[in-house]
């Protein structure tokens, strides 16, 4: 209920503050089709800016037996769901058809939490793929070749295999060896302040409430966040006064997490 306070008391200044641009983590992806065709691959994200980049990785078509890079980031918007939807191709290029093929690229499109990407998708209908790869042609009992694909717009949503409309998972992590700026931050406060956040949380309770990336201190009842919609560090202590401690960035230097 505090942080809801907090939101409430914060919401008037949203409206004049200017997110900055904070350094991207990088994430991997894993997206995997009801025909068990996978896409593996990774991103960037800056969580300030809600600007993805460098999407790219492999799709693994098993039923076909192909594995083909997609490594063109050529496509980005929003989703009205709180998230985000990015496409990369296999060719430098958004042209692409099921039949006939005007040519052998693939696409694959995933689609995310906004404020925190590790949460999964707002929109599963964002999610899918088109793989026009000259190995991957499905002839049908017309004669007529098609490429394999899973589109929730295309009709048949699913073709060959009789219009399903499944996504078995989309999985979506921190790269190993990486850690958040925000997570990086928290641990460090927890190290050096123990009294004001207790007991000691770890990255695994780090929670998200848009606009806040947050962690909850049962021991010290207190909260601290990030906004990201002005990238302000904020405390709200069991007194329920909420207060503005600065710029995440300032205090990411110092904590040595930049």
């Amino acid at each position: 209920m505090k942080i809801l306070k907090a939101i409430i008391l914060l919401f008037p200044l949203f409206f004049f503050l200017k997110p900055v641009q904070a350094a991207p983590i990088r994430y991997q992806v894993e997206l995997v089709f009801f025909d068990n065709s996978i896409f593996y691959g990774t991103f960037d994200y800056d969580i300030a800016t809600q600007q993805i980049s460098n999407l790219q990785g492999l799709l693994d078509d098993t039923l076909m037996g192909t594995i083909e890079p997609v490594r063109y980031q050529l496509e980005t918007m929003l989703d009205n769901k709180g998230g985000i939807t990015a496409v990369a191709y296999n060719m430098n290029t958004t042209e692409i058809a099921t039949s006939p093929n005007i040519n052998n690229n693939i696409y694959v499109a995933i689609n995310f939490d906004a404020q925190d990407p590790t949460l999964g998708p707002t929109d599963t209908e964002q999610l899918g793929y088109m793989d026009c790869n000259s190995l991957a042609l499905m002839q049908d009992n017309k004669g007529i070749r098609h490429c394999m694909y899973h589109l929730s717009w295309h009709d048949p949503v699913y073709f060959p295999m009789g219009g399903e409309n499944l996504i078995l998972s989309e999985t979506i992590r921190v790269a190993e060896g990486d850690m958040t700026h925000s997570d990086c931050l928290f641990d460090w406060a927890e190290n050096n302040f123990a009294g004001l956040f207790s007991p000691v949380q770890g990255v695994a309770n780090s929670q998200t409430f848009p606009p806040y990336y947050f962690r909850y201190y049962s021991g010290t009842n207190a909260y601290v966040g990030i906004s990201s919609m002005d990238n302000h560090i904020y405390y709200l202590p069991a007194s329920g006064e909420i207060m503005d401690v600065g710029h995440a960035y300032d205090w990411l230097e110092q904590a040595g997490c930049n």
